[in-house]
């Protein structure tokens, strides 16, 4: 198994292991807006996390449906989301 991102665990959800990691923002507009632009990067890739955003935090989980847990390309967007993030 891979070693996760930096600042992302590895988190057994549902009976899934999966990639998560919760970002920080001063507000809810900023998170949302960080949210907006993971959701168009997970677009591009045709492969899409679970997004939680409440006011000035987003968390967000990366895993593989049809392997039921974390691949190379979940660790990928997790490594996009933190450049996202930067």
């Amino acid at each position: 198994m891979e070693r996760a991102p930096q600042g992302w665990s590895r988190e057994l959800k549902n009976g899934v292991y999966v990639l998560t990691r919760t970002f920080q923002f001063d507000n809810f507009t900023q998170a949302m807006a960080f949210a907006t632009r993971v959701g168009e990067a997970a677009d591009a890739a045709d492969h899409h996390p679970e997004i939680t955003v409440s006011w000035g935090v987003v968390r967000v989980d990366w895993w593989s449906h049809d392997v039921k847990g974390v691949t190379s390309r979940d660790i990928s967007l997790a490594e996009t989301t933190n450049r996202l993030y930067s």
